[in-house]
């Protein structure tokens, strides 16, 4: 197994002490597997920890920016440097919208499986089943 896009809650629940996440996230440290994410992933990623560390909800990060400003992101840059980080860019903006009318994804979910249709990765690290219906994409179950 080479090349395997990582979605975001594989490394969320990796944090939140999921076996099958960390086995994943092993992997790409030994180099058993090539991990790839896009800004998407980083994204999600960071928000749901700056959520999960403040605790706090959504519509109150807006208000708690002394609170935000003060998380420490030392273990999401560990993370990161497992993975290689592509680039988003025109065409699999409209390779996003293509996967929409297809497979009815949402936007976020739609550009990560741009990204792999894009760049020839036709395998993703996810606990999302929204993926499985991806006739390009095979979905990596450790």
């Amino acid at each position: 197994m080479n090349g395997v896009f990582i979605d975001s809650n594989v490394i969320l629940l990796h944090f939140a002490g999921n076996e099958k996440a960390k086995e994943i996230l092993k992997m790409c440290e030994r180099k058993e597997i090539e991990g790839y994410v896009n800004s998407i992933v980083f994204s999600e990623v960071l928000y749901n920890f700056i959520k999960i560390v403040t605790h706090l909800k959504p519509f109150q990060l807006k208000r708690a920016k002394k609170i935000v400003a003060s998380v420490q992101f030392s273990d999401i840059r560990d993370i990161f440097d497992l993975f290689h980080i592509l680039e988003i860019n025109k065409e699999i903006l409209e390779i996003s919208l293509e996967i929409i009318n297809t497979y009815g994804l949402l936007p976020n979910d739609a550009l990560i499986a741009a990204t792999c249709r894009y760049y020839g990765i036709g395998k993703i690290a996810t606990f999302d089943e929204d993926f499985e219906k991806v006739d390009f994409l095979e979905v990596v179950k450790v």
